[in-house]
């Protein structure tokens, strides 16, 4: 996907006047493979970084973007999501979800988007990437 497709989904979900100035927004346009619709973005501090969560239809997507251009990133795929959660508060509202082996926690996110998390984290996953189902 590049960066002016990226733009335009950001419009569509009225997120982009909150994210287009992020510089984690490039990395991600080049992560997100062909097909791939983002559902949701968001930031917080994770692993002591200010860092993005995008959530797609195929996977979550951790982007920590440093100073010098250096990056980090983590990929998990949807179906290895067991549960995730997100706590509104007034401040320092948390998002978060968990594998069967490890947990991932956003603190100090932004607790409007919480409608945008709980569906985009239960959208259901296209076909073709859990293949059909057996009967």
């Amino acid at each position: 996907m590049n960066k002016h497709e990226l733009e335009k989904r950001l419009r569509e979900l009225g997120l982009y006047s909150s994210y287009f100035q992020r510089k984690e927004l490039k990395p991600l346009a080049q992560m997100l493979k062909e097909g791939e619709q983002l559902n949701c973005i968001l930031t917080g501090v994770y692993g002591g970084n200010r860092s993005m969560m995008a959530v797609t239809d195929r996977r979550v997507l951790i982007i920590f973007a440093g100073v010098l251009g250096t990056g980090e990133f983590k990929v998990v795929k949807r179906e290895a999501v067991r549960r995730h959660w997100f706590n509104k508060k007034l401040l320092f509202s948390e998002a978060g979800f968990a594998t069967e082996n490890e947990e991932f926690v956003f603190a100090n996110t932004q607790g409007s988007m919480k409608k945008f998390f709980d569906w985009a984290m239960e959208q259901p996953l296209p076909e073709a990437v859990n293949g059909p189902s057996e009967r």
